[in-house]
């Protein structure tokens, strides 16, 4: 019997294809170069809404309830911006480069976006990668942006030191922040998970139906779909808004088809 020398088994070992490790919790990354770049937000549960005695808070926001994430997932550190939408223009599979309002493109957040037109994108993303993009649920959204924070807002509970976390309305805000629309994505300090913006600057489509309450809201942190939905979740709030809306439980609500210039959004991508 012949036996194969040592150092031809060493080779075949070498050879052989390693698989990629997936990144961990608090690991950030992208899955290509024009891809956003994102972080891995760990698993763990939390109460979802608001407390009674929460100021300017809103009966949308009842009953607060407790959801688990059993795993972890990677969210974009920034909203999408106009640069990271324009290679799916130019991949042909987004249809329209959106109006920026004359205030800036580049490395401010793509606006004027509709829910359907965020779909596109991140089923481009998907095939680009290989891997599930997608846009955050509800919870997954508000689960993120607490970042563990209990308070109304993921720095304080108050709206002092906003203009330090959240690009907010000029009018509204305890003091100017400089930018009168939209700023540059990562103007401002991030939450506890690293994330940018996700109140203020531009309010985020989610990938929930509109529910007039949380009962019956799933558990599991899922998107809550609703067949022929027609009316979708937005949260955070947007660079008109002031320190009311510019909360960790706000949450409002548009037609799927709708553009406006402070409506934009941020990825999701589901973990191996």
């Amino acid at each position: 019997m012949r036996v194969r020398p040592l150092i031809s088994l060493m080779l075949l070992v070498a050879a052989a294809p390693v698989a990629a490790q997936e990144p961990g919790p608090g690991d950030v990354f992208r899955d290509c170069a024009h891809c956003p770049q994102l972080v891995v937000i760990p698993a763990g549960a939390f109460e979802m809404g608001s407390p009674a005695t929460e100021a300017d808070r809103w009966e949308d926001e009842d009953p607060r309830h407790r959801v688990e994430m059993s795993a972890p997932f990677a969210v974009g550190v920034y909203e999408v911006t106009f640069s990271e939408w324009r290679a799916c223009v130019w991949a042909l599979a987004c249809e329209r480069e959106p109006d920026d309002w004359g205030w800036g493109r580049e490395d401010r957040p793509v606006i004027s976006v509709t829910w359907d037109e965020a779909q596109q994108y991140v089923a481009w993303l998907s095939r680009e990668t290989g891997q599930h993009y997608r846009l955050l649920s509800e919870a997954e959204w508000e689960y993120a942006a607490r970042a563990g924070a209990e308070t109304a807002r993921y720095w304080a509970e108050t709206e002092a030191g906003q203009c330090r976390y959240a690009n907010g309305g000029d009018e509204w805000s305890p003091c100017a922040d400089g930018h009168e629309q939209t700023a540059p994505a990562g103007s401002y300090e991030p939450n506890a998970f690293g994330l940018y913006d996700v109140l203020g600057n531009v309010a985020e489509w989610t990938q929930d139906c509109w529910h007039d309450s949380y009962a019956g809201a799933p558990s599991d942190g899922s998107a809550w779909e609703l067949p022929g939905c027609t009316e979708r979740v937005l949260r955070g709030g947007a660079w008109v808004d002031g320190p009311a809306f510019l909360r960790l439980a706000f949450r409002t609500r548009n037609s799927a088809e709708v553009r406006y210039p402070n409506y934009g959004f941020r990825v999701a991508r589901t973990m191996n």
